[in-house]
């Protein structure tokens, strides 16, 4: 009974050992020479600037939380199309329907200025 899983309990085991080797390798194999330069944080190829308790704008957060919705919408679209494939007009109409939804929110949102990055209040 063993024999029929072992292919998949031996590939289990490789995928698991070379996974683990990747991860600790690098600790046991890199050298290890800390500078103060080498210890600053990183921050996309630039010098750290300013406070670490900088504030950010709400702005920043509407755009941000506005682009996800708009993304996650669009990333559902895909398989909803390949789901109806034998009824493609009626699945047209309906790809229709919800993009008009998405594209009359978009309008509603740049009409009041969420995207407008200079205004002051929110």
């Amino acid at each position: 009974m063993l024999q029929a899983y072992l292919g998949g309990i031996l590939l289990l085991l490789l995928g698991a050992g070379i996974g683990l080797f990747l991860v600790y390798a690098p600790t046991f194999l890199a050298p290890r020479r800390p500078t103060p330069q080498k210890m600053i944080p990183y921050e996309s190829g630039m010098d750290p600037v300013g406070s670490v308790r900088q504030r950010f704008s709400v702005h920043y957060y509407k755009v941000a939380m506005i682009f996800t919705i708009f993304d996650v919408e669009l990333a559902l679209m895909y398989p909803w199309i390949t789901f109806f494939p034998e009824n493609s007009a009626w699945a047209f109409v309906i790809f229709l329907s919800f993009t008009a939804v998405l594209a009359v929110g978009y309008i509603y949102l740049l009409r009041i200025g969420v995207f407008d990055w200079s205004r002051r209040s929110l």
